[in-house]
């Protein structure tokens, strides 16, 4: 009897120990005035609610952006359509947040910037990606389905008659 109660406990902590996030979904801000720490263009506004709209059916378990007022209004409509919070990670400690985002279960949502997000998106799956400083509708999936291996799909978050 005493080793079935020892043996329930270990089971549990395996599991745990396997536990990966379904989907990690990543995208650089939408487009962006100048300066040091710009807001978003009317074209960045409308691509930030087309991103919404995009995955708007998905159930997200958690949203991550980092300070900038770009990347936090890029992803404020997507927290609006969940009801969610938007936890904040620094974008000088990619290697941390990646195996903080690997602890973490479910879809999450990651944004960032066009020199972070392609590094956080190698650091989760060995694969490199890239963004040019022009590109904004680029959206990284990073799949956890097959438990032995990440797999990345890039999508667009074009918008229609843009």
């Amino acid at each position: 009897m005493k080793i079935k109660s020892l043996f329930l406990p270990l089971l549990l902590l395996s599991n745990a120990a396997l536990a990966l996030p379904e989907h990690i979904i990543l995208f650089r801000h939408a487009e962006k005035a100048k300066g040091p720490n710009p807001e978003l263009l009317e074209t960045g506004q409308q691509r930030a609610h087309h991103l919404a709209t995009l995955f708007s059916e998905l159930p997200i378990s958690h949203l991550f952006s980092t300070d900038y007022k770009r990347t936090q209004q890029t992803i404020a409509p997507l927290a609006n359509t969940h009801n969610l919070s938007v936890q904040s990670y620094d974008p000088s400690d990619l290697k941390a947040f990646a195996e903080q985002l690997m602890k973490l279960e479910g879809n999450i949502v990651v944004a960032g910037h066009s020199n972070t997000t392609p590094e956080l998106v190698n650091l989760l799956s060995a694969q490199q990606v890239s963004i040019t400083e022009n590109e904004f509708n680029k959206v990284f999936v990073v799949s956890f389905a097959d438990k032995s291996q990440a797999h990345v799909l890039t999508l667009s978050s074009d918008i229609k008659g843009k």
